[in-house]
């Protein structure tokens, strides 16, 4: 019985909507879901598989670096295609680690909100499926960066599996030069103890990577949409309030605009924790998606399907990247911009002077929209979409061009 309320919740449950990030969290030792704050112990795995992220971000630039390398431009835009999915996910990893008690104080804040305001019949449908649909596009997310993950590790599975199940009397040479990434070691591979071991590492590193890459993507999405969420629920209660001509409206007014404050509060504070996030999303998306086209259709040309796949995950995972803080950057301004409109619209023109104060102090404030922005460089919505698009496109044919792909 509990566990079919669970699925069709009656209330607007955030723990129920943050599962799957709280879940993927606890994997590197992190939570958001308490009043704890998370202490330096519960940093260190973020800190030590980021610290493994740069020597292998250095190791493949030591070989793009390499002559071999330099004059092998497909093995160069293989190799530049996982760095610079490498230098986002640290920078992710990084970033998110030591914003996670700002974090902590959104989430709480919202668990607030949500028990303290319940939905009237209005609006529920509504809320519920936008809610809804959120949490599946994370899901369908965390599918798309699991199937990249596999990408990676097939070949290497499959080059264990032969070693083991081979004949002693072919005479069988490993690979011992097959890893999970295009990089340069210091030294040679020559054991199988050895190479099991570095490619454990890079496999463990690798879900780690993803983890992070994961968090910061979907986390900024549903904080946006449960902000746009509880923006719903604050115009529905004003029009619901100020419609009826029985309430005491200025007693009721004051704890409405209270409530706007606090939610131009957590919008800011979401921009305070994940405004770096996004300069560095935005600053390599372009670079990213094109490096990713070429190195996908080179694999397809050289019949190399199961890198082609993996780049092809890499591009649509980065094409949901964008969307992530782009379409729901730009929701939540179109929450805090229409709220001017409905406060202009309620029957405030019958209320006294005061009253009247208090509602053009409202519509003022929330002409002025709120902009989530990279660093306070630039707003991102569906102009930076497209720039980035275009971008991308404009880089993809440059090099292509150039290399004569």
């Amino acid at each position: 019985m509990q566990s079919k309320e669970r699925d069709k919740p009656k209330v607007l449950d955030i723990e129920y909507y943050f599962d799957l990030n709280i879940r993927v969290m606890s994997l590197i030792g992190l939570r958001c879901d308490g009043p704890k704050i998370t202490g330096f112990v519960h940093r260190i795995p973020t800190y030590t598989s980021n610290t493994i992220a740069i020597l292998i971000l250095i190791f493949e630039i030591c070989l793009m670096s390499d002559p071999v390398c330099s004059s092998n431009m497909e093995l160069t835009i293989q190799t530049a295609s996982q760095t610079v999915s490498n230098i986002q996910c640290v920078s992710k990893g990084f970033l998110f680690v030591n914003a996670i008690e700002k974090l902590q104080v959104v989430y709480n804040e919202l668990q607030v909100l949500s028990q303290k305001y319940p939905l009237e019949d209005e609006i529920q449908v509504l809320v519920f499926d936008i809610a809804e649909k959120t949490m599946n596009f994370c899901k369908y997310y965390a599918i798309a960066i699991c199937s990249c993950i596999l990408f990676y590790y097939t070949p290497i599975v499959v080059n264990v599996i032969v070693y083991i199940l081979q004949d002693p009397s072919t005479n069988h040479t490993f690979d011992f030069t097959q890893t999970l990434f295009y990089l340069k070691y210091p030294f040679t591979i020559k054991t199988f103890p050895i190479y099991s071991t570095i490619v454990s590492i890079e496999a463990v590193n690798l879900i780690a990577q993803g983890i992070f890459w994961f968090l910061g993507d979907t986390l900024f999405a549903q904080v946006t949409t449960h902000i746009c969420i509880q923006f719903k629920i604050l115009k529905h209660d004003i029009q619901k309030t100020f419609n009826d001509e029985g309430s005491k409206s200025k007693e009721i007014l004051i704890g409405l605009i209270k409530r706007h404050r606090q939610l131009i509060s957590m919008c800011m504070l979401t921009e305070d924790i994940f405004s770096p996030v996004i300069f560095s999303v935005m600053i390599l998306s372009s670079t990213n998606l094109c490096v990713n086209i070429i190195g996908a259709s080179t694999a397809i040309n050289d019949g190399d399907y199961m890198n082609a796949g993996v780049y092809a995950t890499i591009l649509l995972i980065t094409v949901f990247q964008i969307f992530f803080y782009c379409i729901f950057a730009e929701k939540t301004t179109e929450e805090t911009r229409s709220l001017a409109d409905t406060v202009y619209h309620l029957n405030w023109a019958m209320k006294d002077h005061h009253i009247r104060l208090h509602i053009l102090l409202i519509i003022m404030r929330a002409q002025k929209p709120f902009y989530c922005t990279a660093y306070g460089f630039f707003p991102i919505g569906h102009q930076k979409l497209t720039s980035i698009l275009s971008t991308a496109y404009s880089y993809y044919m440059m090099l292509r061009t150039t290399a004569n792909v």
